[in-house]
C-alpha cells in the first residue's frame, strides 16, 4: 500500500512540472458518486449520475435532493476545487434540496440544511461558502453566491425581552431573486429578500432583511447595504464576455466601449447562453 502512495505522489510531481497546473483533489469520486446516486435516484437514474461529487469532499447525510429537470450527468456537480479552495467540502442534509437546474457548490464549501432549500437553476456558490438552513432557503435561477459567503436563515439561539418576557421566533425564510450576482464575503441573514437583476458589489456586505422593493439591476454595497448604482445589469452571455474579453485586452488604452448589440435584446445580449 505504501508503493501505491508512492506512485501516486510521483504521478502528480510529474503532472505538476509538465503542465504547470496541480489542484489537489479536482476530480470526481465515481465511487461514491454512484453509490449516492442510487441511493437517492434507484439504479435505473442512477446509473446516468446526475449528481457528481469530487474527492476531498465529506458526505455527512445525503437527505432528500429531488430534481425537477431532465435527468442527464453531472446536473449537480458538488466539491469541485479550483485555486480558492482551502480545505474539504462538508455536506450535511436532514431536509429537502429542490433542483430545477444545473447547481455547481464549489470546494469548501459547508452545507447544512434542515429545512427546505430551492435551487430554480443554473446556481454557483463558490468555493468557501457557508450555507446553514433551519427554515427555507430559495435561490433564483442564474443567481450566483461568490466566495467565503456567509448564508444563514437562523439565529440559531432565542433571545427573551427581558421587560415583556416576549420570545421571538428564530427563524426566517431567506429569497434570492433571478440573475443575482453576490460577491465574495458577503453576509446573508434571515429574512433577506432581494429582487431580480440585483448585484451586491463590495466585500463584507450585509444582508439582512427585505429588499424585494429596490427596482432590478440595483449595485449595493456595505453593511448593512446602501445602493450605490442603478440600471447596472451583469453580462452573463460567455460569448458576449469574452468578445469584451479580448477587445479591452487588445486595446489597453481604452476603458469604455460602447455595446454592439447587432439587433440583439438587451436580454439577448447579457444572458446566459445556458453554457454551465
Amino acid at each position: 500500500m505504501t508503493f501505491v502512495f508512492k506512485c501516486i505522489s510521483l504521478l502528480k510531481s510529474v503532472k505538476l512540472k509538465i503542465i504547470g497546473l496541480s489542484i489537489r483533489d479536482e476530480s470526481i469520486n465515481y465511487f461514491k458518486s454512484l453509490l449516492i446516486n442510487i441511493s437517492l435516484f434507484g439504479l435505473k437514474k442512477g446509473l446516468k449520475l446526475p449528481i457528481l461529487i469530487f474527492h476531498n469532499t465529506n458526505i455527512y447525510k445525503i437527505g432528500t435532493i429531488h430534481i425537477k429537470c431532465p435527468i442527464k450527468k453531472g446536473i449537480i456537480k458538488i466539491g469541485h476545487h479550483d485555486f480558492k479552495s482551502q480545505g474539504r467540502t462538508k455536506f450535511y442534509n436532514n431536509g429537502v434540496i429542490n433542483v430545477y437546474g444545473p447547481l455547481r457548490i464549489e470546494g469548501c464549501c459547508i452545507i447544512e440544511n434542515n429545512g427546505t432549500i430551492n435551487f430554480m437553476g443554473y446556481n454557483f456558490i463558490s468555493d468557501g461558502t457557508s450555507v446553514l438552513i433551519r427554515n427555507q432557503l430559495t435561490i433564483g435561477e442564474h443567481s450566483r453566491i461568490g466566495f467565503h459567503s456567509f448564508v444563514m436563515d437562523s439565529d440559531d439561539h432565542f433571545t427573551i425581552d427581558c421587560n415583556t418576557h416576549l420570545i421571538s421566533r428564530n427563524t426566517k425564510p431567506i429569497t434570492i431573486g433571478k440573475y443575482n450576482w453576490i460577491g465574495h464575503t458577503t453576509f446573508i441573514k434571515k429574512g433577506t429578500k432581494t429582487p431580480d437583476y440585483f448585484i451586491v458589489s463590495s466585500p463584507n456586505a450585509l444582508l439582512l432583511k427585505d429588499y424585494s422593493e429596490m427596482p432590478p439591476y440595483t449595485v449595493v454595497g456595505g453593511s448593512p447595504i446602501k445602493i450605490i448604482k442603478s440600471g447596472i445589469r451583469r453580462i452573463y452571455n460567455c460569448e458576449t464576455e469574452e468578445k469584451i474579453f479580448n477587445y479591452f485586452n487588445t486595446h489597453p488604452d481604452i476603458n469604455n466601449i460602447e455595446a454592439e448589440l447587432n439587433n440583439q435584446t438587451l436580454d439577448e445580449y447579457c444572458k446566459n447562453n445556458n453554457s454551465f
